[in-house]
């Protein structure tokens, strides 16, 4: 703005000077022309704009619910649909899952009703047993070892198909010593639920006499005398076919064990023992004889089958069983005191328990025959008369090729 300095005094000098305004028209005049004066023209509602856009809002707004509406009964028809289907579905997996429930049931049935040491892969009444029968050696040869766990040794008996065994040792009829020369190393012991030991350290060759095997000089089997108990109890179980085993030297004097001086030869026919359960940290069961623990006559093997020996190895005869024995030439008998029900057990401990009678007897070089059944056959076996004496205990799948 220019820089006009005013001061009061010039102000009111220049309202001084101007002219005196004068109307000199009368009254009336003016009073006429007010009252002639066009009215004011009304200014437009101005909340007419607002009921237009209110009107359109709702008129949008029922436009949006109604297509919202619809959109809401398409979705709950597509969530009815996806829900019948989800259904369906369901029904139809719940359906599969009973029908794979019914056959797994199925399954297990069928593997309890076999022993599960022959994981039921074997057709007819012998695979019920669990030990090895005559009958089980048509096409096969019969390779027995002696395993061990918790320093027990457990006999297992494997059935080899016998065109394998031309195969792998290019002979017939191999002895217990080339069958263990030749298998012992492709066993998987640890597979099998139980420790590794086989095969034995040195070398093991079949004689006129039986079986030799002679030790290197830093073999530890004598490191203890459980570990003495074991090797022991392990060569008569692997090598039950030679009749002895001469341990020795390297130069071929008698191996000298600690605790025990110059080892005689080990005779692998186990006698006067009785037969007992023993379960593995795996959880499977076997019959195992009591290493040990001889009894002189079979009267006193059976009696003593009533009670476990130990935490490990198990009576197979059920608790408070009554029963007298009765011992002739070649036949033991064993009549129970009330008429016993091979059914009120479970298949499995059942066939145990016959089969563990069957090999006490055999340890004392006779059969048993048990009297006082309500079954006269019970699968597979004849009760009417002495039980068929197995070859073997615990018949265990041939899997390797």
């Amino acid at each position: 703005m220019p820089n006009n300095n005013w001061d009061d005094e010039r102000i009111e000098s220049l309202l001084r000077d101007f002219p005196t305004i004068q109307d000199e028209r009368p009254k009336e005049e003016v009073y006429n022309r007010l009252a002639r004066k066009t009215p004011a023209r009304k200014k437009n509602k101005q909340w007419l704009p607002l009921l237009v856009a209110v009107l359109a809002f709702i008129t949008i707004g029922i436009l949006v619910a109604s297509i919202l509406s619809q959109s809401g009964i398409n979705t709950a028809q597509n969530e009815m649909s996806t829900e019948s289907g989800a259904e369906q579905s369901a029904e139809s997996s719940a359906e599969l899952a009973e029908d794979k429930s019914i056959q797994e049931e199925a399954a297990t049935g069928n593997a309890d009703s076999a022993d599960t040491n022959t994981f039921a892969v074997e057709e007819g009444v012998e695979a019920t047993r669990t030990s090895v029968y005559k009958e089980d050696l048509a096409g096969h040869t019969l390779f027995t070892i002696g395993f061990t766990e918790n320093a027990y040794v457990i006999p297992l008996s494997f059935l080899i198909p016998n065109e394998q065994i031309a195969e792998d040792l290019g002979m017939e009829n191999p002895n217990t010593v080339e069958l263990y020369n030749y298998y012992a190393s492709h066993l998987d012991e640890q597979a099998l639920g139980f420790d590794e030991y086989h095969p034995y350290l040195g070398t093991i060759t079949m004689e006129a006499e039986g079986a030799q095997h002679v030790l290197p000089n830093d073999h530890q089997y004598d490191l203890a005398s459980a570990s003495i108990g074991v090797y022991i109890a392990s060569l008569q179980e692997t090598f039950r076919d030679a009749g002895q085993v001469a341990v020795l030297n390297e130069d071929g004097s008698p191996a000298e064990f600690n605790q025990i001086g110059p080892m005689e030869p080990v005779i692998t026919d186990v006698k006067n023992v009785a037969f007992y359960a023993y379960t593995t940290a795996a959880g499977n069961t076997y019959l195992v004889p009591g290493y040990g623990m001889p009894l002189e006559t079979a009267t006193e093997a059976f009696e003593s089958m009533t009670a476990s020996p130990n935490d490990f190895q198990k009576s197979t005869l059920p608790e408070g069983l009554d029963f007298t024995v009765s011992e002739m030439d070649d036949v033991v008998q064993i009549e129970f005191e009330e008429p016993f029900d091979l059914e009120a057990m479970e298949d499995l401990d059942a066939k145990r328990m016959i089969e563990s009678l069957s090999l006490t007897a055999k340890a004392y070089g006779k059969r048993v025959q048990l009297v006082n059944v309500k079954q006269s056959e019970w699968l597979g076996f004849d009760l009417t008369q002495p039980l068929d004496t197995p070859v073997s205990a615990n018949k265990t799948p041939w899997t390797i090729k």
